[in-house]
């Protein structure tokens, strides 16, 4: 995973766990404000397409998180 893609998972999970309220908003504009910079840097993909992606790759990164370590513990 790369460095912008990693923000902009990152600034979707900022805007899910706020919610509501005027922190939710700032991180909402945050989480547009890259969304506009990639759109603006790939023009043959639709802001849904992208946002798509991005929530996809969120849901992959979550539950890569939530994954055991998969060594056997120590004897």
């Amino acid at each position: 995973m790369n460095a912008e893609q990693e923000a902009l998972i990152l600034a979707l999970d900022a805007v899910i766990d706020a919610r509501t309220g005027a922190e939710a908003k700032r991180l909402e504009a945050i989480y547009q404000s890259r969304l506009d910079d990639v759109l603006s840097r790939c023009p043959g993909i639709s802001r849904e397409r992208l946002m798509l992606m991005v929530s996809s790759s969120r849901n992959r990164w979550l539950k890569a998180q939530s994954r055991p370590s998969t060594l056997p513990p120590k004897a």
